[in-house]
Parts: C-alpha cells; structure tokens; sequence
C-alpha cells in the first residue's frame, strides 16, 4: 500500500529508542523525511547515523529535553532550517509515571506533565500555524490506556493521559477544518527501555517472584499474552500520518494486545 508520504516532513521526539526510533525508521522507509530529538546528544547522533546507515533516507538530529520550552523551539527551528517545514509530528518523548497515591511524588508528577501535558501543546503550538497554512497535517500523541482505564498502580500517568485524551479529542475538531489530522495511540505493555525502566515497581505490585514473573504476569493481561514490539506500533503510527488516513481524526487508538476491555 502505498501511504502517499514520500517527502513528506516528519518530527518525531524522543525518536533515539524505543517506539519512537522504530516509527523514524518506518518513516524513512516510506520516503518521509524526518526530523529526531533525544536529550543526550551522543544518542541522538548514534541514532541518526544508526537510521541513515538502514533507510537510505534524509534524518536529523537535534538534543533537546521536552520538557523546556526552549529546547521545543529549537526542535521545530531546525526542522524548518533543515527540512524546510513541518507537515507530520510524532509527540512520543516523555514518561511513564508508575506508583500508588502513597508514592506520588509532587517534583516527579510536575515533570512528566511539563514532558508529556504540556511539551506536547507546546510542540503542537509552533507546527499548527504551518501545517493549517499548507492546509494538510498530521498529529499523534503517544498517550497511555491509564487515560482510560484508572488504575491505582499508574495513578500518575492516568492523570496525565486523561488530559492528553482530552487535548486531542479538542484539537482534532478545532483543526479539521484545515486538514490537520490529531490522533492518539494508547501502548499497552512494549518491549522498550520503559518496561526496564519500572520492572522491579511492577514485580512488587503483582507480587511476583522476579522481574521475568513480572512481565509475564503483565503480558497476560492483555489477549494475546505477550508485550508489543516497537514496530507494532510504528506501523499504526504511521498509517495514522498517511493519506490514507485522511479520514480519521479525533481517534485514541489503543495498541495493547487487547488489555482494555471497555468499548472505546
């Protein structure tokens, strides 16, 4: 199929690892050409060469931390210098708060909503004038099904990811007017640094053995009983930036194997 995306300019944050390295990759294989961020400047640089060396296609680095305003600024200014515009952005930097209420930490919760809440408006903020002038656009935010689906344990991501729901529902019909697609993709569990990341909090909240109990415990939430692959969902992710998705907007889609059970 082709997804009618071949030079088309992408920005995709936190694009060094994980779901958002292999949504650059798939891309680049498209034809798009992309645009990458990472707060270590080292990794990024790795990463692009990495990407280059795979695709054949253009890809830029630049380090920034989303949380900073300024550091944004400075990804959508080189997008601009070095692509000449921005026509599909991919808001996947960010975190995974994980804890029950007797964990929350105050200075923890400020920073993932500085990284995901508002890095992502912020982001959105400074390519909406250009993709509403060219009259075509493509937004996803990476969100969370905690957004949907409270649960005690993600209790501060759930809080995070409601409101990420609710700024894309709003902007997807603000924006459709001017072609400007928003979408979000909810992961379930993935095979990703993240996982790693919080695997002993997981082990004692399921009341697992080890970290491998764990994740099998938490693989077999979902319907399929194991994690995701990056690639899984960058596939979806880039459907969602495609023409050939250019009658869905307002969508929260969820890629986790089936581990909501409600009906939306």
């Amino acid at each position: 199929m082709d997804l009618g995306i071949v030079g088309k300019r992408a920005i995709v944050t936190g694009g060094s690892r994980g779901i958002g390295r292999a949504t650059a990759r798939q891309f680049l294989l498209e034809g798009a050409r992309v645009l990458i961020c990472a707060r270590d400047a080292a990794v990024a640089q790795i990463a692009r060469d990495e990407l280059a060396t795979e695709s054949k296609g253009e890809v830029h680095a630049v380090q920034a931390d989303m949380s900073r305003e300024g550091d944004i600024r400075l990804v959508v200014d080189t997008a601009v210098a070095k692509l000449g515009g921005v026509d599909i952005l991919v808001n996947n930097a960010g975190t995974m708060y994980s804890g029950r209420f007797a964990a929350l930490n105050d200075d923890a919760l400020k920073l993932q909503l500085e990284t995901k809440l508002f890095g992502f408006m912020r982001a959105i903020r400074l390519v909406y004038p250009m993709m509403r002038e060219q009259k075509w656009g493509r937004i996803v935010n990476l969100i969370g099904g905690a957004g949907k689906e409270p649960d005690p344990y993600m209790f501060g991501s759930g809080m995070t990811n409601s409101a990420l729901l609710n700024l894309t529902k709003s902007l997807s019909a603000e924006f459709g007017e001017s072609n400007v697609l928003v979408n979000a993709v909810c992961p379930g569990w993935v095979d990703t640094n993240l996982w790693k990341k919080n695997a002993e909090g997981l082990r004692a909240e399921l009341g697992a053995q080890s970290q491998e109990d764990a994740r099998r415990l938490a693989a077999k939430k979902n319907s399929l009983n194991r994690f995701g692959k990056p690639e899984e969902l960058a596939n979806a992710i880039v459907f969602l930036c495609s023409e050939r998705a250019s009658y869905i907007t307002g969508v929260s889609l969820n890629l986790d194997g089936g581990r909501l059970k409600s009906l939306w």
